[in-house]
């Protein structure tokens, strides 16, 4: 603590110019614009300013410590020169929190004196306990004992033994209250500890102007620790209706800055991911090298675990969990738990909180715990507070697009609320949701939920099944003209017939004309895939021998209603000359020659079974080993 405090007042500077030799005055902002991006955040701040005439220094104060330097531009509206801008960290003082650790050390020896003086009474009466257990034979050989003094005597053992036990008792209540007081004092300690050392952004500009005169200061930067990803809620009220999406916005930020009631913009861009092209290397092949090596994968999709305390092991709720790279993301629950659907090709998660350092890590099963080590230069917290409230509504126009307009979405009474109205325009790398009034994002790191639009689509509904993987149908939703909602990829709540059924993932970036996502399984529609004994056979001819193998599938509609399903299985694909592959029954299905997958598109009335074959023969030479199913 003692070093801290010689550092009180010390600022180090990143000088981008020269330094300035005059004297500083300093200047508070306020952000009035915030572009959101996925990871990060552009801010931008005015001030009205009166300049002397000469030479003289602006301190911009009060910045975010995670400002990029190389962001950074500030421009001025009059008649001066902007000779230097350098960008600066201002260690706060110490001083206060150095006395607040030494009232709570203060607090601590005073907690641990009492519990000394406790134990201390607590052994003497257990010293009591024991001296009247070890003398409570009455009288000696040659005294006589009359009943009188028997009572008497037992009464007063047993009237000091039940004080004794009494003041034990209390004596174990202090000590365990003192033991509680003792824990949250020796935590609160622990927590200050951590926040020596707190930082905020300066930006210093030095002025030359002819004249006195009054100016207004433009500041814009990029900001870390800040981002949004988008979420949905999808319903289907039935195969017969629309369905209805709610596009859901998670913003969150903890820069250390306060966000009032500025102009705020989500971003699908992220200037934190790389913005180099990729170029391919030469692919050679020889013999000898090695194969690609791929990981094994996980069983289904879904990642969940418990982000924690690194020191105290306590959950922490609201963290950040998200796939780097994408827009998919979600954030811990009361208990620090998380669930997140990662779509094929993602095997990362990034694990962030206010106060911590971040971690990326690994995904290699479908369950994860992460410990989050305390960030010893962290901010304040600082409470957050949202904008808007349930209202109930007739009619909500949803937010216009520069593409095309959004057809009106008509709410009932009862629906209680409707989307923040945003204006959504497309941008040469992204699209971009403005919202249309003042909003409020303080530096909490807790993702604030905002509705920005909600749509009703036509949708066509089929099942899907691959029973050599997993034997149920799941229902698909295939939505046209979609690229006009601008969704972006994401989690999903699926909501089918009033149920919520689990999550899924809205995966835009592999969507053609038609988006395609699963509404969950429907066991409703049985399906099996047997292994049939007498389609399956080796023989022997010559220097060859030949494997016959036949399965049948089986599938039933249960509802009551018609359905379309398209089952997919396949038949091996041969990568030799020497081996042979052919197709003796598939019933109907449609081969893809190169990739061996068969199809069959099938309408299924209430209550229809079929059945299906697939067989196929494999010939190769007898003398080698292979492995056919």
């Amino acid at each position: 603590m003692e070093k801290f405090r010689n550092y009180v007042g010390l600022v180090l500077c990143l000088c981008i110019v020269t330094t300035v030799s005059t004297a500083q005055r300093k200047v508070e902002t306020v952000a009035e614009k915030v572009m959101l991006f996925i990871d990060g955040a552009q801010v931008t701040r005015t001030k009205r300013v009166d300049i002397p005439a000469g030479n003289s220094a602006l301190l911009f104060t009060g910045l975010s410590p995670y400002l990029d330097a190389r962001s950074m531009q500030v421009s001025a509206k009059g008649k001066l020169t902007i000779t230097n801008v350098n960008l600066q960290y201002n260690f706060l003082d110490s001083v206060a929190v150095g006395r607040k650790q030494e009232q709570l050390q203060q607090t601590l020896k005073k907690i641990e004196k009492q519990q000394e003086e406790r134990k201390a009474a607590l052994a003497v009466v257990k010293a009591g306990q024991e001296g009247l257990k070890n003398n409570c034979t009455i009288g000696g050989k040659s005294n006589a004992l009359t009943m009188a003094t028997v009572r008497e005597a037992t009464a007063y053992f047993t009237e000091r033994m039940k004080a004794l036990t009494a003041e034990e008792l209390t004596i174990g209540g202090q000590l365990e209250e003192l033991s509680g007081r003792h824990r949250q004092v020796s935590r609160e300690l622990a927590q200050v500890k951590g926040k020596d050392l707190k930082r905020t952004g300066e930006i210093l500009v030095g002025i030359h102007a002819p004249a006195a005169c009054t100016v207004t200061f433009t500041l814009s930067y990029y900001v870390k620790n800040a981002g949004w990803f988008p979420s949905y809620d999808i319903r289907s009220e039935s195969l017969t209706e629309p369905l209805s999406i709610t596009y859901k916005a998670n913003i969150f930020q903890h820069t250390g800055e306060a966000w009032k009631n500025v102009a705020l913009s989500l971003s699908s861009s992220s200037p934190s991911t790389g913005n180099v092209a990729p170029r391919l290397l030469p692919y050679r092949l020889n013999y000898g090298w090695a194969a690609p090596v791929y990981r094994d994968e996980m069983n289904g999709n879904n990642v969940s675990g418990i982000v924690s305390d690194a020191i105290t092991h306590e959950p922490l709720i609201g963290a950040t969990v998200k796939i780097p790279g994408t827009t998919i993301g979600c954030a811990t629950d009361v208990d620090g738990r998380y669930s997140l659907t990662m779509p094929e090709g993602q095997h990362r998660l990034e694990f962030a909180y206010i106060g911590y350092t971040s971690r990326t890590v690994d995904v290699r099963s479908n369950t994860l715990h992460v410990v989050l080590d305390p960030d010893t230069q962290s901010l304040e917290e600082v409470v957050v507070a949202g904008h808007g409230s349930p209202r109930k509504v007739r009619k909500n126009t949803l937010a216009l697009m520069s593409t095309a307009p959004v057809e009106e979405v008509v709410a009932e009474e009862e629906a209680g609320s409707i989307p923040i109205e945003v204006e959504q325009t497309r941008q040469p790398t992204g699209y971009e949701f403005g919202i249309k009034m003042p909003y409020t994002v303080l530096s909490d790191n807790k993702p604030i939920v905002a509705e920005i639009g909600r749509y009703e689509l036509p949708v066509s509904y089929v099942y899907r099944c691959t029973p050599k993987i997993d034997k149920d149908a799941f229902l698909m939703a295939q939505v046209t003209d979609w690229s006009k909602l601008n969704l972006l990829e994401g989690e999903a709540n699926i909501y089918f017939e009033g149920t919520f059924i689990g999550k899924s993932v809205l995966d835009v970036n592999t969507a053609g004309d038609t988006l395609s996502f699963s509404l969950g399984r429907d066991r409703q529609i049985a399906v099996q895939r047997t292994k049939e004994h007498e389609y399956t056979s080796r023989k022997l001819m010559g220097a060859m021998q030949t494997q016959t193998i036949g399965w049948k599938i089986s599938v039933r509609n249960n509802r009551p209603q018609a359905v379309d399903l398209t089952l997919y299985d396949q038949l091996p694909v041969s990568a030799n000359s020497s081996i042979t592959v052919t197709a003796e029954e598939v019933s109907g299905g449609k081969v893809d020659g190169d990739t061996g997958i068969v199809t069959w598109p099938l309408t299924l009335q209430p209550g229809e079974q079929r059945d299906l074959i697939l067989r196929y023969k494999v010939k190769y030479p007898k003398d080698r080993r292979l492995e056919v199913e």
